[in-house]
C-alpha cells in the first residue's frame, strides 16, 4: 500500500487517481495516517463483504435465539 502526504495528494491527484486501480493509497496529514483513497470496485467489494458479515450474524443471533426485527416489533407494540 502506497503511503503519501497531503501536499503530494493534493499535486500529484491525477497520478493518485491512477494508482488506486492497482492498490490502495494512504494519505498522511501531519505524520499521521489521515485517510485511505481505493477504487471504486475494492470500496463495493468492502461494502459487499460488510453485508454478508452482518447477515451472517444477524441469521446466527437469530438460531441462538435472540428475536427477528418482526418480533422485537410486535413485542415493542405490545408494551
Amino acid at each position: 500500500m502506497k503511503t503519501i502526504n497531503a501536499t503530494q495528494a493534493k499535486q500529484k491527484f491525477g497520478d493518485m487517481l491512477n494508482k488506486v486501480l492497482t492498490e490502495p493509497v494512504v494519505i498522511q496529514k501531519y505524520q499521521k495516517d489521515f485517510a485511505v483513497l481505493l477504487s471504486s470496485e475494492r470500496y463495493q467489494e468492502l461494502i459487499a463483504f460488510e453485508e454478508k458479515c452482518l447477515h451472517d450474524l444477524a441469521v446466527k443471533a437469530e438460531q441462538e435465539g435472540f428475536v427477528g426485527i418482526e418480533a422485537s416489533r410486535s413485542l415493542l407494540d405490545s408494551i
